[in-house]
């Protein structure tokens, strides 16, 4: 019984540090894990259905979130096993066909937290449904410790805080991010990387009986071979391939080198659905341009490449007509999650970044005036503590109720066997 009891301790500790990682990683980014659900429903053939991607995904990331709680707390078992069993299961075999038809290059699993492939998911999904099993078929046998309306309630305030931490990060800014223009970032230092040519190598494809093969210019293959082609390999992470910053002006010329070489702080106003955005929030962007010129500073508005309401928002505001630049939706909702709003580039780093409701004319001079280094170093240190603390506090509150618990509600059933002592 005790090499039981320990070890379905330790199912319960893999599989529920798993689930809530993963949930609030992606519960922190509700807009960011809504362009993953997305890119699962075209995949699928259900892209009627992407309108609701963000509201899906952030209602998925919080099951998620709360089942690993449950699990790893021992509450609600019959409930949480069932509903891990249900959804672990589910998405192995979605992977497992992701995967084999090669439909999607990451899963998303962790958001931009932790990058994945297919395949790894896949095991990674294996491994957990080869620990929910177990605590699925033994959901009966475990003891409650607290009384219904106890558990219940601990999970609603788990729900409730985690539902604020995304709706807020939604509304503004995610309150933690890892993509490719978080705070803190060196795009500079990224796409010299990317261009650099000593990062790319030629190789040749050559194929023999029907199975093809590449070759560097070194280790040619004999007369045997025959040649098919030539490609052109990256050497670095591919992670960084994903990385894109692609802006031009209105007469097609890329600025994004404009950007990141200017030696005075750069503001860029990522709008990504610019028809969502009235004639207030224009007429600020307009106030902040001419507020960041007296300062010396540059400002672009970064909008999709098509676009219904951008010539008649330069129509009616005529001096932001030559602040726009155009870009792709999915770069210009990386650089920034909210509509219209701020992100700060000086000296090739991400400085800062703000919502559109978090950012004024009077922000600018402010901005200018601040330290870049010191901006880029408060930004970088806010999310590091968020991250740390919201990990630390989670985990401390569920040793301090089952603590608690274990004292309170113990003896009430330490009385009653054929139960698994979690």
């Amino acid at each position: 019984m005790r090499a039981l009891r320990v070890l379905m301790f330790l199912l319960r500790l893999v599989f529920g540090v798993t689930f809530i990682l993963s949930g609030f990683f992606k519960l922190t980014d509700p807009v960011g894990t809504g362009l993953i659900v997305e890119e699962y429903l075209r995949t699928m053939h259900m892209g009627f259905l992407t309108f609701g991607s963000v509201p899906f995904g952030m209602a998925l990331s919080l099951l998620e979130f709360l089942i690993g709680i449950a699990v790893i707390m021992c509450v609600r078992m019959r409930a949480a096993s069932t509903a891990g069993f249900i959804m672990t299961a589910f998405f192995t075999v979605l992977t497992f066909f992701m995967a084999l038809y090669d439909a999607i290059e990451e899963c998303g699993c962790f958001g931009q937290a932790v990058h994945l492939s297919m395949w790894q998911t896949f095991v990674k999904n294996v491994a957990l449904l080869v620990c929910i099993v177990p605590i699925f078929l033994f959901r009966k046998k475990f003891k409650p410790v607290a009384p219904v309306p106890a558990e219940w309630a601990f999970l609603a305030t788990y729900g409730t805080l985690a539902l604020f931490c995304t709706v807020y990060s939604y509304i503004n800014i995610p309150l933690l991010e890892f993509g490719n223009f978080k705070v803190g970032t060196n795009i500079a230092m990224k796409m010299d990387e990317l261009t650099d040519t000593d990062n790319f190598e030629t190789v040749f494809v050559y194929e023999k009986d029907g199975v093809r093969k590449h070759f560097s210019l070194d280790s040619l293959p004999g007369t045997d071979w025959t040649y098919v082609d030539r490609e052109t390999v990256y050497l670095g992470n591919e992670e960084d391939l994903l990385f894109d910053m692609t802006l031009e002006d209105s007469d097609g010329v890329m600025v994004t080198e404009d950007i990141v070489d200017s030696d005075s702080p750069v503001f860029i106003f990522s709008a990504f659905r610019p028809e969502d955005l009235d004639g207030r929030y224009w007429k600020k962007v307009a106030e902040c341009v001419d507020s960041a010129e007296v300062y010396g500073a540059g400002c672009y508005v970064a909008v999709p490449v098509v676009s219904s309401v951008v010539d008649s928002i330069a129509m009616h505001f005529p001096g932001l007509a030559r602040t726009f630049v155009t870009g792709d939706y999915r770069t210009l909702i990386s650089m920034v999650r909210s509509n219209g709003g701020v992100m700060l580039m000086d000296d090739g780093i991400v400085a800062r970044k703000w919502s559109r409701w978090r950012f004024g004319p009077e922000d600018v001079a402010r901005t200018v005036a601040m330290d870049s280094e010191e901006l880029t170093a408060r930004g970088t240190i806010a999310q590091r503590l968020f991250y740390e603390s919201s990990i630390l506090l989670v985990f401390l509150i569920i040793i301090l109720f089952r603590y608690v618990c274990g004292i309170v509600y113990g003896k009430r059933y330490s009385n009653k066997k054929h139960h698994v002592q979690p």
